[in-house]
């Protein structure tokens, strides 16, 4: 979203210092547009649902692929918050997991991201007291 926005303010920045302004450098206007759209629209196809035993996610406009990650597998949790999206309040949250299929697991742009990540902290230690599950890590010397 970054580039694109920094992209079509430059095009616009050749607009205004050309002094014969040719309509050309305005059509390129549509480049960093369809680029933003088209990013928008992919996150708009993902879906999340959050239960208290695991996550399941949904991607895809046409065809669709859902997933599902039982939540006493999850290691570790990263919160990175891009400039644009703390504009809307909202964030990625970036889950390591001990799962074979799914190792590393992000949830785009997500409202009130801190809270869900507490949330699914919680959960996730309910879930391995109830079945028992410790997490070891080997430490190679």
């Amino acid at each position: 979203m970054t580039s694109s926005v920094l992209l079509a303010a430059g095009i616009v920045a050749a607009y205004i210092l050309t002094p014969n302004r040719p309509i050309l450098i305005l059509a390129a206007l549509a480049l960093p547009l369809i680029y933003g759209f088209s990013r928008w629209w992919r996150t708009r196809s993902q879906t999340y649902e959050i239960t208290s035993e695991r996550i399941r996610t949904s991607v895809g406009l046409l065809s669709r692929r859902t997933s599902e990650l039982e939540l006493y597998r999850v290691r570790d949790y990263t919160v990175v918050e891009p400039f644009w999206l703390r504009l809307i309040g909202r964030g990625n949250l970036i889950i390591e997991t001990a799962d074979r299929t799914t190792t590393h697991l992000v949830l785009h742009a997500v409202p009130g991201v801190n809270a869900l990540k507490d949330q699914v902290r919680a959960h996730t230690e309910r879930m391995r007291q109830l079945r028992g599950v410790r997490d070891f890590e080997i430490n190679p010397q």
